[in-house]
C-alpha cells in the first residue's frame, strides 16, 4: 500500500475511533455496563485512550513521511511560520478558555455534578470550534509539505469537518436553545467576514 494512502487511512481510523468514543451513545452504553462511576472517569479515560492510540498512528506517519511536495522559499517562509505561531497561540488560548481541567477529565473525577457553561466569548466569539480551526491552521501552515503530511492534513481536515458536526449534536443536546442561538450568530470553523 502506498505510504500516503496508509497515512490517510490511519488518520481516518484514528478520527473514527476518537469520534465513536466521544459519542453520546457509546458513553451511554458504557454507563449502562459499568455504572455511574463512569461519569467521573469517562473523560479522563477517553483522553488517555486518545494519547495511547495516537502513538502508533504517529509512527505510521513518521515511517511514511514521503518526498517533499512543497517547500515555501524565504522570505515567505517567515510569513508562513508567523501564521503558524499565531494559530498555535490562538489554539492555546481556546484550550485555556475551554476549562482545561474539565477538558482533560480531571474536574469530573472529583465532582460528578461538575457545572459546564457554554463559552461564547474570546476565541469562541470568532468560531464555535476554535481549537479545530486554529489546529487546522497550525497543520496547513507548515512551510514544508510532504506526501505523508499532505495525506495526514487531508485526513485530519475531513475528520474535523465530520467530528465537529457530531460535536454540534452533542452541544445542542447539552445546551439546547442557548447553543442554537449561539450557533445562529457564530460560524462553525471559518469566521464570518461580515
Amino acid at each position: 500500500m502506498p505510504g500516503p494512502l496508509l497515512v490517510f487511512l490511519a488518520t481516518l481510523g484514528y478520527g473514527t475511533l476518537h469520534s465513536l468514543l466521544a459519542s453520546l451513545w457509546v458513553k451511554s452504553a458504557v454507563r449502562k455496563r459499568c455504572g455511574p462511576l463512569t461519569d467521573r472517569l469517562y473523560r479522563f479515560v477517553f483522553n488517555a485512550v486518545a494519547v495511547v492510540t495516537l502513538l502508533p498512528f504517529l509512527a505510521v506517519l513518521v515511517r511514511n513521511i514521503g518526498p517533499v511536495l512543497v517547500k515555501v522559499p524565504w522570505p515567505w517562509w517567515a510569513f508562513v511560520e508567523a501564521g503558524q505561531i499565531a494559530a498555535l497561540g490562538l489554539l492555546v488560548a481556546g484550550f485555556l478558555q475551554s476549562d482545561p481541567s474539565h477538558f482533560l477529565g480531571l474536574r469530573q473525577m472529583g465532582d460528578t455534578g461538575a457545572d459546564t457553561r457554554l463559552t461564547t466569548t474570546g476565541a469562541y466569539a470568532l468560531v464555535r470550534h476554535p481549537m479545530y480551526t486554529f489546529g487546522l491552521l497550525v497543520l496547513w501552515c507548515f512551510p514544508i509539505i510532504t506526501t505523508g503530511t499532505l495525506a495526514f492534513n487531508i485526513g485530519i481536515t475531513l475528520y474535523i469537518l465530520v467530528g465537529s458536526e457530531w460535536e454540534e449534536r452533542r452541544l445542542i443536546a447539552q445546551f439546547g436553545e442557548d447553543y442554537l442561538r449561539y450557533r445562529a450568530k457564530v460560524a462553525r470553523l471559518i469566521p464570518y467576514l461580515f
